[in-house]
């Protein structure tokens, strides 16, 4: 006799005739330890709680092939791993292959021995014991494939957020400006977090930038607003635009806790937030603000990888601000502030060359005190700074943007007019002189009064052809307001050419 089931005990449902139920072989098979459950075939039914742990079925086949293979179709719709075997007369070749087709693991003629029964049913369980077995590795292999693709899906989610915080980090160190640092982190933070809403706040200098990506200004409206609030300033000074750059004043003020800042508005409600700190050392410079949909919160993983952007940026930025101070060392005058001897040199040569092969407009004034000396030789030098820097800022707020002021030595300093004929830049210069004149410059020791000479040079001068020459004409009028009394404004005349030198000139030519 063949080897018994590996449980030793197995539950076969026995669907039949009373005739078949009655058989003595069944009572002869429970010594194997096999308990059978008798079902008739009008009641059979795998739903009931009797036949809920039952492992085979023995199926007696009746005179309608079709009811047996409907039966087959049944269970194989309902427990597929059950092990059927199909009892009853003999049956040609094609019916029989037909039944195991559609799930029968053995077909018996009946009667049979007790023997071929015991080791079909032995055998059938066995079978079903190993396709059970075979289905669970399956189980266990797919469920392993599934979990090595999601790695694998995690993994190249990783390596292309590593691959764009490295793009990042990179256009972030190739920015020397804070605009352009800004430019970049506004570019690559939404393609690495899908971010919607991103803000900006330092603290030295105080600024505020505000980036969206449907450039929804009541959005970013409200956010720098918030962030105004962060470092204790009114939202009535912010402005629109998505990429604005706004000084908000120039000492260097900590910032508030959010819980403290004006109050969000009521659609950030839907909207997942963080807040990423930036600092150098133990020194909070800002924040950076990220902020999209709801349905999207941050995992643990975007938010190391924007304390990775914060950690970069924070350093780009101090090294922006120190490459901005060595540029600034390089072309401004350290005292007052204003653009230095050299830093006028490119101007003076764009608008010269302008002027030379376009006809283009452009004036120079040099400005130079009256008596200043009498300031650092009464007062000492320090009053005599005192007055330098008041000037450059009288200077400044009194010109164009367009308009360069530089301090040329000294008390002279030079004003650069661009698109500016002579007519226009002499009421300027009276201004300029009036204001001078009425202005009380303070010092320590109280208040001093002092007058100043101007002296103008148009660029559109047969006498000019190099920055030199403008340079000489504008000053050359200047030494004549001194020699005229002081506190005037002198206009370069330019010599006319004699008629023999034109014609002389023109031949030349």
């Amino acid at each position: 006799m063949s080897t018994q089931p590996h449980d030793g005990l197995s539950r076969i449902l026995l669907v039949g005739t009373q005739v078949l139920h009655r058989d003595m072989r069944w009572i002869q098979l429970a010594r194997h330890g096999f308990t059978f459950v008798p079902v008739a075939k009008r009641h059979c039914t795998l739903d009931t709680d009797s036949t809920a742990d039952i492992q085979a079925i023995i199926y007696q086949v009746g005179t309608r092939t079709t009811d047996t293979l409907a039966f087959l179709e049944t269970v194989a719709n309902r427990q597929s791993d059950l092990c059927i075997i199909l009892v009853g007369q003999n049956q040609k070749p094609d019916t029989v292959a037909q039944f195991l087709r559609k799930g029968a693991f053995d077909y018996v003629n009946w009667p049979c021995s007790l023997s071929r029964l015991t080791d079909s049913l032995i055998s059938g369980l066995n079978n079903r014991q190993t396709f059970l077995e075979v289905r669970n590795l399956s189980g266990d292999l797919a469920t392993a494939n599934q979990s090595l693709a999601h790695e694998r899906d995690t993994l190249k989610q990783f390596n292309q957020r590593l691959a764009g915080l490295n793009q990042l980090t990179q256009a972030l160190a190739r920015s020397l400006k804070p605009e352009d640092v800004v430019q970049a982190l506004f570019t690559g933070v939404p393609s690495l977090t899908g971010a919607e809403l991103i803000g900006l706040v330092r603290t030295t200098p105080e600024q505020v930038w505000t980036w969206s990506k449907a450039g929804h200004q009541e959005r970013e409206n409200t956010l720098k607003a918030q962030l105004l609030g962060r470092l204790g300033r009114s939202p009535q000074r912010i402005t629109s635009g998505a990429t604005t750059l706004r000084l908000v004043g120039a000492r260097s003020i900590p910032l508030m806790r959010s819980e403290d800042a004006i109050p969000a508005h009521p659609q950030q409600e839907a909207h997942a937030m963080h807040d990423i700190p930036l600092a150098i050392g133990p020194h909070a410079i800002g924040v950076l603000h990220v902020q999209r949909d709801k349905s999207q919160p941050f995992t643990e993983d975007e938010q190391q990888l924007l304390a990775t952007i914060g950690t970069s940026l924070s350093l780009t930025l101090r090294n922006a601000d120190a490459h901005q101070d060595l540029h600034n060392m390089a072309l401004r005058d350290p005292l007052t502030g204003v653009f230095n001897r050299r830093a006028l040199d490119e101007p003076l040569r764009r608008e010269l060359k302008a002027g030379l092969r376009y006809g283009a407009p452009a004036c120079l004034m040099i400005l130079d005190l009256d008596y200043f000396k009498t300031v650092n030789d009464r007062l000492g030098h320090t009053a005599g700074d005192l007055v330098l820097r008041d000037l450059a800022s009288l200077m400044t707020d009194t010109v164009r943007d367009v308009d360069t002021v530089g301090r040329y030595g000294g008390e002279e300093f030079a004003i650069i007019l661009p698109h500016t004929s002579i007519e226009q830049a002499q009421p300027l210069a009276e201004r300029l002189r009036s204001l001078i004149e009425t202005h009380a410059f303070d010092v320590e020791d109280g208040t001093v009064r002092l007058t100043a000479s101007i002296g103008i040079a148009e660029v559109c001068n047969p006498a000019i052809a190099s920055v030199e020459d403008w340079v000489n004409a504008a000053d050359t009028a200047l030494y004549d307001a001194k020699a005229q009394g002081r506190n005037r404004v002198v206009v370069h005349a330019p010599i006319p050419l004699a008629p023999v030198q034109a014609a002389t000139l023109c031949v030349a030519a």
